[in-house]
């Protein structure tokens, strides 16, 4: 079987396309043939090393966090599951996506929505798991109250703006000005376009900041949020800004970083979204996996509307 992998931090360069022996599922795990696989950020960040701070990856290693598949064999005959179930799910860190087939535990496998492709479903997991629990556990999210969305074109902050109008939340989406109509597609009442303002020194107040592209920081938004139960939200954790976590018991203006946890339970909230035509996707490019380096070229320019996906072509 084939899978992406790179055997040293670096450039996209390092990664290449290798074979393995696929592992027979263990009790309460599953076999899954990946029929795609999303591309996030942190594909990246973990390969050139940049994260090493939080994460210092086994190599070789397999990058991707988020799949759509079949279910190939069960390691349980008690299992919910059963062969051919269309299912997607985020991986945890020690997994990765990018290969024909993965052994996971069921635990973190949801049944794919039957709306959706197999490419949309690759892109939702940890994209969509990033910005529910951003936005429900760190924001406690709910009716009435306003949101700024930086970042609202991309992968995580289309799923940001669409969850936080689940919730009847007043959304303000930031972009640049050709992404304007996109992130109002997806339900933005407002559109800030960064290259004519600065978000962070506009006169409007927030119960949330979430920085979906960790461009910004909590000193910067500070000003724009609500003086009483605030929040500001970032998906790149830094070290100061996790000593920052310490006093948040203490502080009215709380900043955090989101730590994304793959659970099936939220991802079956988000299946349930999907399902009433409440959150959809959008893909910018599909590459295969002998174009996993142009692929992570690609999401390092940071302007990917959307999300990118690889397929995988069995």
């Amino acid at each position: 079987m084939k899978k992406v992998i790179y055997e040293t931090y670096g450039d996209a360069d390092v990664l290449k396309v290798a074979d393995f022996m696929v592992n027979e599922p263990a009790d309460g795990e599953l076999l899954v043939k990946v029929m795609a696989a999303g591309i996030n950020p942190v594909d990246y960040k973990i390969r050139n090393g940049s994260l090493k701070f939080i994460y210092r990856a086994k190599l070789p290693r397999t990058p991707g966090g988020e799949i759509s598949g079949i279910v190939e064999k069960t390691g349980s005959k008690q299992s919910k599951f059963k062969p051919g179930d269309k299912v997607y799910s985020m991986l945890p860190i020690s997994i990765g996506g990018y290969s024909e087939y993965i052994t996971v535990n069921e635990d973190l496998i949801g049944l794919m929505p039957e709306n959706i492709s197999f490419n949309e479903a690759a892109g939702i997991p940890l994209a969509g798991l990033t910005a529910l629990q951003a936005l429900r556990d760190k924001g406690n999210i709910g009716k009435d109250m306003k949101v700024l969305v930086n970042g609202g074109s991309g992968g995580v902050g289309m799923f940001a703006i669409q969850i936080a109008k689940a919730f009847d939340a007043e959304v303000t989406a930031v972009c640049s000005e050709k992404n304007i109509s996109f992130v109002k597609g997806f339900g933005a009442d407002q559109v800030i376009d960064y290259e004519k303002e600065d978000f962070t020194r506009l006169n409007n107040k927030y119960d949330i900041v979430f920085d979906a592209v960790a461009k910004s920081s909590f000193d910067k938004c500070k000003s724009i949020l609500k003086k009483e139960k605030s929040a500001f939200i970032t998906t790149v954790p830094t070290p100061p800004l996790m000593l920052r976590q310490i006093i948040n018991p203490l502080v009215n203006r709380k900043t955090f970083a989101i730590l994304t946890k793959p659970q099936s339970k939220d991802l079956d909230f988000l299946t349930g979204l999907i399902q009433k035509e409440k959150l959809k996707t959008s893909i910018e490019k599909v590459y295969s996996m002998e174009e996993a380096a142009q692929a992570h070229r690609h999401i390092e320019t940071g302007r990917v509307k959307g999300k990118l996906v690889i397929e995988i072509k069995q």
